[in-house]
């Protein structure tokens, strides 16, 4: 779907979803409609209730994809997305038309203009939006192109539980399949453009967390610390030529507690460094660990094993190999290096335009997903020490062909200091 701005992979989707079985996937998630059309879904969407915007994915590639917006941004969203078949539903926010700002009465002009629009009598707004007028006009669609008792995708894993009934009862002869694990496949492998905007991301965070290291002393608290990154963050913007990021975020740990943001930093404190920045919705993910002064033996005993867990895993971080294999080589690395209780869920995720910094697939015991050139992944070996710090070491990579490329150069050992 490349009609306009959006990155969704038609062909990819296609064969996706033949293997699922299905006839369609109507995505409803924002971040889900943004992505594959390029287009804003509409005011309606900051609820995050179903039913504020549709886009219908036909199984079949070469049919036009369709979608229902608030009518507030319909003409935006087609202009936007390139979809052609663009149907609206009625939100709160009031909206007419003036042809003639000259007219002798303006308000009878606004009425004539409503009316030749096709509002009827009696027309009435709701409070936010009505998701029983938008899956009408959803239903308007599936009807039209056969698919109205076909098997359907639909984003379960966002539509909430108390939705989900005005959907069958909307469309009793779909049967609807949870389409949320084919929409996160899809989403994992990134476009060039993805790609550039998290590189650029990875590359300005990097940037600010390296002024912050060499400013970094005793006396700061998280809070200054985060500003001294966003300044560097904010110079290597201007250094570059860019517009800095839209947004960003910081979890700094200063202290023996390891995860509390703590602080004022005192001589042996432990800093742990993890920021993203976000740019165009792209967040990056990375961090580093610092000692203000020099580490102590206990200090760097849990550092050197995470590093050497970090390599280990990174090592087989490999194109179709899958991801399990990562966490186990960490796992057994820091297993190796005497600390056999530890236990860590994930070494990482993919990174994308979620609303916040992980997404699926996660680097985890679990997980069969191998990696794919294109996607794009924070790599990450945690641990928190209460009564010692929080240690971390976590870079951001690009899948290649044939192995993985930094997405951004910021040494990963030890920062001390002292």
């Amino acid at each position: 779907m490349r009609q306009g701005s959006g990155f969704l992979d038609r062909p990819r989707a296609a064969r996706l979803m033949a293997a699922a079985g299905l006839d369609a996937v109507v995505l409803c998630q924002p971040e889900s409609i943004h992505y594959a059309t390029g287009a804003f879904a509409g005011v309606a969407a900051f609820w995050r209730r179903a039913g504020a915007a549709f886009v219908v994915v036909p199984a079949d590639a070469a049919a036009a994809p369709a979608a229902v917006v608030g009518d507030l941004q319909a003409a935006d969203f087609a202009a936007r997305s390139g979809i052609a078949d663009v149907r609206t539903h009625p939100i709160w926010v009031e909206v007419s038309s003036l042809d003639d700002p000259a007219a002798p009465d303006v308000a009878a002009a606004i009425a004539r203009a409503d009316r030749a629009a096709g509002r009827p009598e009696g027309f009435a707004r709701p409070g936010t939006y009505d998701p029983r007028l938008s899956l009408a006009e959803l239903a308007g669609i599936l009807a039209e192109r056969g698919l109205a008792g076909g098997r359907i995708g639909l984003e379960l894993g966002f539509v909430p539980a108390a939705d989900l009934p005005a959907f069958e009862a909307a469309l009793p002869g779909v049967r609807w399949v949870d389409a949320s694990p084919l929409v996160a496949r899809l989403r994992m492998v990134k476009h060039p453009d993805e790609i550039a905007r998290l590189r650029l991301a990875a590359d300005l965070s990097l940037a600010g967390m390296g002024e912050l290291l060499g400013q970094l002393r005793g006396g700061l608290d998280a809070a200054a610390m985060t500003a001294l990154w966003r300044a560097g963050v904010a110079a290597a913007a201007r250094g570059r030529g860019v517009a800095g990021p839209q947004s960003d975020w910081a979890y700094i740990a200063v202290g023996p507690d390891g995860f509390a943001p703590g602080g004022p930093a005192r001589a042996g404190d432990v800093v742990k460094i993890d920021v993203g920045c976000v740019v165009a919705g792209y967040s990056s993910d990375g961090a580093r660990t610092a000692v203000i002064g020099r580490a102590s033996r206990a200090q760097r005993q849990v550092f050197d094993a995470l590093h050497r867990a970090f390599d280990a895993g990174l090592a087989a971080l490999r194109p179709g190999r899958p991801l399990r294999e990562a966490h186990a080589a960490a796992t057994a690395a820091m297993h190796a290096a005497g600390f056999t209780s530890y236990s860590r869920g994930h070494f990482g995720h993919s990174v994308g335009a979620s609303i916040w910094s992980e997404e699926w697939p996660f680097i985890a015991a679990d997980c069969d997903v191998p990696l794919e050139p294109g996607m794009a992944i924070a790599f990450e070996a945690p641990y928190y020490v209460r009564g010692l710090g929080g240690f971390i070491v976590e870079d951001q990579f690009l899948v290649g062909e044939t192995g993985l490329e930094p997405m951004g150069l910021l040494g990963r050992d030890l920062f001390e200091t002292g």
